[in-house]
């Protein structure tokens, strides 16, 4: 089943439904994820980046460039420092399995002549820079990513991937750790790691679009996948609220100290202690994220008719 938003202008199908399923299962879902769900969670994300690449390709051009690049992309999470400190975080990640691959680059010990650069030396010199780190100093002027020394959401689901792992066997967590490591990019090389990527948010090539910017995207994503399941444990915990006793959801629950995970519902240890996430919960987690607020959002507001601002579940 593929949708007609990943049809590009050669006729050939491109999907990361693939990626999408080894990321739930990443995320605390189960090994076999539910096909539809997974459809489903694939047009959101697809949507959410052409989202996204609409407003960026606004704010290029009114900085007079007809091209995106990652300071138009980190321009739209500005608002959430703490997105913005991950995606910090993601790239010194970056830098650092960069910096460890290029010192495992065989070089000569010798050169023949002083002053001439071989091609596998200036392939190396001439690696354009990334400068997310730059970016996100510039935008954030008062310092509040600084401010940020907890995580609490990544934090949890380490936890979560903790308790997952506790009884598993070696073949079992082999294919729950390639799970974990997967993501919207091909490869980890500039050139080739988002080949694929932008023939899916941009088939008929009408955005230009530079690799710093599809780098960010990769992130906002893999965000916008990991948000959809944390929402999905945090209405599983609320169906299991009782009734007269408005602080059960709160027992061995999400806001609670990781040492009572044992008394979980949705986070049971071993490999299949999950339900699968059904289409359902995801249509619910739609549902609560963009019904309009109470106010001037609110569905009797005199300027309801006026477009109201568009939300992006991984910002």
């Amino acid at each position: 089943m593929v949708s007609y938003f990943t049809i590009d202008a050669t006729g050939e199908g491109t999907n990361f439904q693939k990626e999408i399923s080894n990321m739930m299962h990443g995320f605390g879902d189960n090994p076999n994820p539910n096909a539809a769900t997974v459809v489903l969670v694939e047009n959101i994300v697809l949507q959410q980046l052409r989202s996204m690449l609409q407003e960026s390709l606004n704010n290029s051009t009114m900085r007079g460039s007809n091209t995106i690049t990652n300071y138009d992309i980190i321009y739209l999470v500005r608002k959430n420092p703490v997105k913005l400190k991950r995606l910090h975080d993601y790239q010194i990640k970056l830098d650092r399995i960069d910096k460890n691959r290029q010192s495992t680059v065989t070089t000569p010990t010798e050169t023949i002549l002083p002053g001439i650069i071989l091609e596998e030396e200036k392939e190396v010199t001439l690696k354009k820079k990334r400068t997310h780190i730059d970016v996100i100093k510039e935008i954030d002027e008062t310092d509040e990513m600084s401010l940020i020394k907890f995580d609490a959401i990544d934090y949890l689901r380490k936890v979560r991937a903790s308790k997952i792992t506790e009884s598993m066997s070696y073949e079992k967590y082999e294919a729950y750790h390639k799970a974990r490591c997967s993501s919207f990019r091909s490869s980890y090389g500039l050139s080739k790691g988002f080949v694929k990527l932008e023939r899916w948010i941009n088939p008929n090539k009408e955005l230009k679009i530079n690799s710093l910017a599809l780098e960010v995207l990769c992130f906002l994503a893999y965000e916008t996948v990991a948000e959809i399941v944390d929402a999905v444990f945090l209405i599983r915990q609320d169906s299991k609220k009782k009734s007269g006793d408005p602080f059960s959801k709160f027992e061995g629950g999400y806001f609670c100290n990781p040492q009572s995970l044992n008394n979980a519902v949705y986070i049971k240890s071993g490999y299949e202690g999950c339900p699968a996430i059904t289409v359902a919960e995801v249509r619910e987690v739609l549902r609560r994220y963009f019904t309009p607020r109470s106010g001037m959002n609110g569905l009797f507001y005199r300027n309801m008719s006026m477009d109201l601002p568009v939300r992006y579940i991984a910002i």
